[in-house]
């Protein structure tokens, strides 16, 4: 059951989609996190929460969090990180698409796997259009669609009842 904060994360989500990056991560994403001109998956995720007044729930910093390998450490510590058979819309997605045993990519999800496409509905910043792209280094905020096998990390925040 979707919380009405996992509903409003969603929502600001959506409403970057088909945001392009500048000229070198160039992105009000980086600048808002005080960290422009770098991978910005992360600073999306954090940006998306703190509009949705959510910021607190996923915060490891004053800006919420940059790095995808300390939010997977982070979230496992704070006893946030659940089965990937508990993805709800809102919840945050830790990928590793070269399975090097490390989280390199962070989207959000719009809900649980399909039953029907067995895929997971997403929002990313820093990500490609296609497949054909770099999926953890791309070039705006794209509609998702991704396989459950490349999910890392499921961080459900402590949404309010």
């Amino acid at each position: 059951m979707m919380s009405s904060q996992a509903d409003t994360v969603v929502a600001k989500a959506k409403t970057h989609l088909g945001y392009k990056e500048g000229t070198n991560n160039d992105t009000i994403f980086g600048v808002w996190a005080g960290m422009n001109h770098q991978p910005w998956c992360a600073m999306f995720v954090s940006y998306v929460f703190n509009e949705a007044g959510c910021l607190d729930l996923i915060k490891q910093n004053a800006k919420g969090f940059a790095s995808c390998i300390a939010m997977d450490m982070w979230a496992h510590a704070h006893g946030m990180a659940v089965s990937i058979s508990e993805i709800e819309a809102g919840d945050i997605l830790l990928f590793d698409f070269a399975k090097a045993g490390h989280a390199e990519h962070t989207e959000i999800a719009l809900g649980p796997i399909d039953p029907h496409t067995h895929l997971i509905p997403t929002i990313g910043g820093n990500t490609a259009d296609s497949h054909a792209g770099n999926q953890a280094n791309g070039d705006g905020v794209y509609l998702k669609y991704r396989a459950p096998s490349t999910v890392r990390a499921v961080v459900k925040p402590k949404w309010s009842k």
